[in-house]
């Protein structure tokens, strides 16, 4: 395997990962999706979020812990709420879809709110917040997960590690947005550690005996992770479980199953995503015009030493998304797992 990066047309991999999904029975639309979110994710430089998860939904939807041909089925709605079920079926398609709504509510009534049930992996929380913002919105996103995080105190793993993001029309400034796990390190992030032989940061995760350790191996072969801030992932976490799990009716906890050690069953995943109308409030323009001045109050702060720019959240994100152009960087273990799940459906990856 060489060691040099992959650089591919933005259009060229959507369209091979189109494919690979489709192969699998995934409608044209969702398969759409699914490459959207994961190749957004992966040109903001959220690399543990992109096309690295491409091989795991094959393995899911081949093993029928997902089903291809699920749709998102609205259970239950009043007002400006809704409870959806995505029915086995693929999490990306089903927050876009869930997203949608949640937006189209909050159009209508000022605020939307749904949550979904029987889902699975959604990718990155930030895309749905951000494409939520673009509306003129505030959006809020979180997810449920298998457990793979201690709770303060413990050293095992009790709850997941919860994606919570937000996002906020920002003017000239595009969206301010934040995307994080409640661990001290997200799970992809780890497998992208080892992929690229790189230590974690101290006071991320425990090994299988409940000792620390910066060895992402030490993680993947029966550790867990730790909450960010102690108590304070800790509490987040389970004020998302309440809200995207428990409030949408999907599995508790434990009773989330793994995609890695039980591909082949529904994972059970919940989500919440909130979208709130800034114009039933306030004009936009005075909004956004506020958030330009915050934004710049916080860039001309007196730098620490050794600091050489300040970056408001999602800033980074949007920069490298823009240096990107049409073109998407894929790391080489990366790819060899793209062309794994390309040939698992009997297709050959192209580079161009």
């Amino acid at each position: 395997m060489s060691n040099e990066n992959i650089v591919i047309h933005r259009q060229l991999l959507t369209s091979q990962v189109v494919a690979v999904f489709e192969r699998l029975g995934v409608t044209c639309e969702d398969a759409e999706a699914i490459a959207r979110v994961l190749i957004c994710a992966d040109q903001w430089g959220v690399n543990s979020h992109g096309v690295l998860r491409v091989e795991r939904y094959v393995r899911c939807l081949q093993s029928g812990g997902i089903s291809a041909h699920a749709e998102l089925v609205i259970e239950q709605q009043s007002g400006s709420w809704a409870r959806a079920s995505a029915n086995g079926g693929l999490g990306i398609p089903a927050s876009c879809k869930a997203t949608a709504l949640a937006i189209r509510l909050a159009k209508e009534k000022g605020i939307g709110v749904v949550n979904v049930r029987q889902s699975h992996h959604n990718g990155a929380e930030g895309v749905y917040a951000d494409e939520i913002a673009r509306q003129g919105m505030i959006g809020m996103v979180m997810s449920t997960g298998n457990p793979i995080m201690a709770v303060t105190g413990s050293c095992e793993a009790t709850i997941g590690n919860n994606p919570f993001a937000y996002a906020v029309p920002a003017g000239k400034y595009g969206t301010l947005m934040m995307d994080v796990a409640m661990s001290a390190v997200a799970d992809g992030k780890v497998q992208l550690a080892k992929a690229t032989g790189k230590q974690l940061p101290p006071g991320c995760i425990l090994d299988k005996n409940g000792r620390p350790s910066v060895e992402p191996e030490e993680y993947l072969s029966g550790g867990v992770l730790l909450p960010f801030g102690a108590h304070k992932g800790y509490g987040l976490s389970v004020m998302v479980e309440c809200m995207a799990g428990i409030l949408s009716g999907a599995a508790l906890t434990h009773d989330i199953n793994s995609w890695n050690e039980t591909p082949g069953k529904c994972g059970n995943t919940g989500h919440l995503i909130i979208a709130m109308d800034i114009e039933k409030m306030m004009p936009v323009e005075a909004f956004t015009k506020s958030v330009e001045t915050m934004i710049e109050q916080f860039k001309s702060a007196k730098r620490a030493e050794g600091v050489e720019e300040i970056y408001y959240p999602g800033e980074l994100e949007q920069k490298r998304k823009a240096e990107a152009g049409d073109m998407v960087t894929i790391i080489p273990s990366t790819w060899e797992s793209l062309c794994r799940a390309a040939e698992a459906v009997g297709l050959t990856m192209k580079k161009e």
